[in-house]
């Protein structure tokens, strides 16, 4: 009973000696600043979302037609120096048609997406893909193969920008930071990448080619995009 006694005895000791502490801590004065950056660079890379649709009144022919067509575009892709691990065939969906509730034949639709590292390419590799038979662009997308690097860069500005903001503030109020207290990264998962350009249905498509024309009177501007870092941080006033 005695050591039962004794060990409680401690226990409550230990609690008061940890309730006294807590009591007895003053937390240091901060000042608590966000510091946002963004830096703006060229997309390297073009992510083709494509589709094929083929229709027949026998199933057969509707799925031959289709497979040589995905041939093609994948003859085409290659041609155009896609590596293999950019290319990738999606689900393939096969169904009967109706108009009216009378059977008209049979639809085979097959969605396709490239990763073009060379965007340069872009004009003369999508005349080729829908001459091929490519029949629905469902979009376009540009973006930065390698965002990391980028973010890294932002951060540490975003970093920079909340110290200088700190600096001026509590030199306003007659004060100087001191050691960081609490960083926090405010970030989003996400970039500024461009939204995806989608030109919807392609039927019947039919051009003629020609690079040096694509080159020359080119349709697109992919821009820029634009990754921002935000972080907040806590300094300890002086």
């Amino acid at each position: 009973m005695k050591f039962r006694w004794s060990v409680w005895a401690l226990l409550c000791f230990a609690i008061v000696q940890m309730v006294a502490a807590q009591e007895s801590y003053v937390r240091p004065r901060l000042i608590t600043v966000s510091g946002t950056a963004e830096v703006k660079v060229p997309p390297d890379e073009a992510i083709l979302d494509l589709g094929v649709e083929t229709h027949d009144k026998q199933l057969a022919v509707a799925k031959s037609t289709h497979d040589e067509s995905v041939k093609k575009l994948l003859a085409v892709a290659r041609d155009n120096g896609i590596e293999a691990k950019y290319i990738q065939t999606g689900r393939m969906v096969m169904r009967p048609e109706y108009s009216q509730k009378k059977f008209i034949g049979y639809q085979v639709s097959q969605d396709l997406s490239l990763t073009l590292k060379d965007i340069s390419k872009y004009e003369t590799l999508m005349t080729r893909l829908l001459e091929a038979g490519v029949n629905h662009v469902n979009g376009v997308e540009f973006d930065v193969a390698e965002p990391r690097k980028y973010r890294d860069e932002t951060r540490l500005k975003a970093i920079r920008a909340a110290r200088e903001k700190a600096e001026a503030m509590a030199a306003e109020l007659g004060q100087k930071i001191g050691k960081p207290w609490e960083i926090t990264d405010e970030s989003s998962a996400n970039y500024g990448a461009l939204p995806n350009l989608s030109y919807g249905v392609v039927a019947n498509a039919s051009f003629s080619h020609n690079a040096q024309g694509a080159a020359d009177e080119s349709t697109i501007a992919p821009g820029q995009v634009e990754i921002s870092a935000t972080v907040r941080v806590s300094f300890v006033l002086e």
